[in-house]
C-alpha cells in the first residue's frame, strides 16, 4: 500500500551496479519521520560494521511505480520494496527475487516473526519477503467534534447510520472517502466493508476456494458502499469521491467538516501531523456491519515486504539490513514510538513498549494481540491479480457502471484462475 510505504521503502541501485553500498529508497510522510529513519535505521545500521546502505528519498505517492518500473526495466534495487505479500509473490514467481530461507535461519526470522505473517511471507514453501510493518484499518474521529453532537464510536451498522444521518443534516460529510492521487483508496474502504459486513470466517472461506464472493453476503456489502456513496455519505457522493484524496479526509477529520475516517493504522502519523491539538483524534475498532458479524473485527494487513534481487551482488548485505529493520524488537518500537508508524509483526509484549510511545499505539498493539476477531486485508491476502483487479474496476461501482454483483463476478472469474495456477496466498484459519 501507499501509507505503507512511509514506514520502511526500499531500494538500490539495480543489480549491475558496481557500488560497494546497498542503495535504499526511502519514502515519508513528513522530514521528521525521514529524520527518525535515518538515524535509527540508516545510521545504525551504517555505525555497526562494515556494511554499509545509502539512502535515496523518493515521493511517497510514486514510490511504488518506481520500483516496477525499476524492476521491469532490470535495473531493481538490491533490496526490492512491495506493498505487501500479495505484490512481493509476483516477484517470487518471475524469478525478480532470492529465496530467504538460508537467511531466515541465520537471523531467526521464524522465530521472531509472527506465525501468520511469516507464513503468509512465503511462496512455494520458500520464504521470499520479509514484512516490515503491519496494522489493521479503523475507525478515526474528531474527539471535539464527536463530543459536541454526543455522538460515540459505533458498534453497529445502527448506530454508524445513525451519526451518518445527524451529520448530513449538520452540513458535516459523513464519512471521508475517495481516491483522488491513489487509486489503492478504494481498496482500503472495500477491505473495511468486506471484514466488517462479510466477516473473517466468510472471507477466509472464498479465500481458500469454499465459498464464492459472488455470494450474497458480498453483493451486500459492496450495495452497502455504493449505498453510502449515493446517500452523500461517503466522500460528499460519487463526483467528488473522485477529487479527494488521503490529505483532504484527514485535514476534514482535523477541521471538524469531516465525521468519521475509515483508514489504516499507517495514518497514526499524519493525523497528529495535522490535528492542531495532537491529542484531538482517537480511534476505534471497526464497527459491526452486519448482524452476524461481530464488532471490532481487525483485518490484519502487511503495508510493506521487503525482497532481495536475484541479481543482487550484495545479498548478504541486503539481508543484514533487512533484519535490522525487524531484527529488534527495541529498536522497532523506539522508530514506532517518535513516528507513529507502523512496527514490524514481531511478538512483543506490552511492557516493551517504551515510555514516551503515544497511548492510542500502544492501545492498538495491545487489543490486535488480544483478540481472536481479525480478519484479512486485501493487498496483503488476495492474489495479486484479483488484488489489482478489486482496485481498478472498483470506479465503475461508484459511478454506477456496473453493478455489485457484476462487480464480483469479475472478482470471482480473476480469483478462480488465479487459484487453479496455484498461485494464491494460504490465509491464515479463523480462530473460533
Amino acid at each position: 500500500m501507499l501509507a505503507a510505504a512511509a514506514m520502511t521503502l526500499v531500494g538500490c541501485t539495480g543489480g549491475g551496479s558496481s557500488s560497494s553500498d546497498v542503495s535504499y529508497w526511502g519514502a515519508f510522510y513528513a522530514p521528521t519521520t525521514e529524520d527518525a529513519f535515518q538515524e535509527i535505521f540508516i545510521d545504525g545500521f551504517n555505525g555497526e560494521g562494515d556494511a554499509k546502505v545509502d539512502m535515496q528519498v523518493k515521493e511517497l505517492t510514486t514510490i511504488g511505480q518506481l520500483t516496477d518500473t525499476a524492476v521491469a526495466a532490470g535495473q531493481a534495487p538490491d533490496v526490492i520494496y512491495s506493498n505487501g505479500p500479495s505484490a512481493a509473490s509476483d516477484l517470487a514467481r518471475a524469478d525478480r527475487t532470492l529465496s530467504l530461507d538460508d537467511y531466515s535461519k541465520k537471523y531467526d526470522w521464524e522465530a521472531k516473526l509472527l506465525p501468520w505473517a511469516y507464513e503468509l511471507s512465503k511462496v512455494n514453501d520458500s520464504l521470499m519477503s520479509v514484512p516490515t510493518g503491519y496494522g489493521s484499518m479503523v475507525l478515526y474521529y474528531n474527539k471535539a467534534v464527536f463530543d459536541e453532537n454526543g455522538w460515540t464510536p459505533p458498534t453497529t451498522l445502527a448506530e454508524f447510520e445513525t451519526i451518518a444521518a445527524d451529520a448530513k443534516a449538520k452540513g458535516i460529510v459523513p464519512l471521508g472517502g475517495g481516491n483522488s492521487g491513489y487509486q489503492g483508496m478504494s481498496e482500503w474502504l472495500v477491505t473495511a466493508v468486506l471484514n466488517a459486513a462479510v466477516g473473517p470466517d466468510k472471507l477466509y472461506d472464498a479465500l481458500t476456494g469454499k465459498a464464492s464472493f459472488t455470494d450474497p453476503e458480498f453483493v451486500e456489502a459492496i450495495d452497502l458502499i455504493k449505498g453510502w456513496i449515493d446517500d452523500g455519505w461517503l466522500a460528499g457522493g460519487a463526483e467528488s469521491y473522485f477529487t479527494t484524496d488521503d490529505t483532504a479526509n484527514i485535514t476534514g477529520l482535523a477541521n471538524g467538516s469531516t465525521a468519521m475516517y475509515i483508514s489504516g493504522t499507517w495514518a497514526f502519523n499524519s493525523l497528529s501531523q495535522e490535528f492542531e491539538d495532537p491529542d484531538g483524534w482517537d480511534w476505534a475498532p471497526l464497527p459491526s456491519l452486519n448482524d452476524s458479524v461481530a464488532p471490532g473485527v481487525f483485518p490484519l494487513a502487511i503495508g510493506t515486504a521487503l525482497s532481495v534481487n536475484a541479481k543482487t551482488e550484495h545479498a548478504d548485505d541486503s539481508a543484514a539490513f533487512i533484519d535490522y529493520l525487524i531484527g529488534d524488537v527495541d529498536r522497532s518500537l523506539k522508530y514506532t514510538a517518535r513516528t507513529g508508524e507502523n512496527p514490524p509483526p514481531l511478538a512483543f509484549t506490552a511492557d516493551q513498549f517504551p515510555a514516551d510511545i503515544d497511548s492510542r499505539t500502544a492501545r492498538l498493539y495491545s487489543d490486535i494481540p488480544a483478540t481472536t476477531n481479525v480478519g484479512y486485508a486485501t493487498w496483503s491476502f488476495f492474489p495479486p491479480k484479483t488484488d489489482a483487479y478489486l482496485i481498478s474496476e472498483f470506479d465503475k461501482v461508484v459511478t454506477g457502471d456496473v453493478s455489485s454483483a457484476q462487480y464480483l463476478e469479475g472478482l470471482q472469474k480473476s480469483f478462480d484462475e488465479e487459484f487453479a495456477a496455484g498461485t494464491t496466498l494460504t490465509p491464515f484459519a479463523p480462530t473460533k
